[in-house]
């Protein structure tokens, strides 16, 4: 079963749309619906079932992976992809000029 996060007016987010949008693992996508929730980290661990040095190792990955690196920043930019219609595949800070 996906886990999901409410949008106020919007329906329902899904962790996929995470893994889909960010390339986010199902784990990193889970503790990412949980914070955008609202929840910190300590309480993410618990409900989540690993030890916080595991989220902590998750919540790296999802910062590398968005291309941010607060979580106030992450959750921001997960509403910002939540509103975004035409998400690109990979966030813009990532991409690489081509070589000539």
């Amino acid at each position: 079963m996906p886990s999901i996060v409410a949008e106020e007016g919007r329906g329902i987010l899904p962790a996929n749309f995470l893994e889909d949008r960010f390339d986010l693992t199902p784990a990193e996508a889970r503790l990412v619906v949980r914070l955008v929730a609202g929840a910190s980290l300590r309480s993410c661990t618990k409900a989540l079932g690993i030890k916080y040095e595991t989220a902590r190792s998750y919540l790296k990955s999802a910062f590398r992976k968005t291309g941010t690196h607060r979580q106030a920043e992450l959750v921001l930019t997960v509403f910002g992809a939540m509103s975004d219609s035409n998400p690109p595949a990979v966030p813009d800070s990532l991409r690489t000029m081509p070589t000539l």
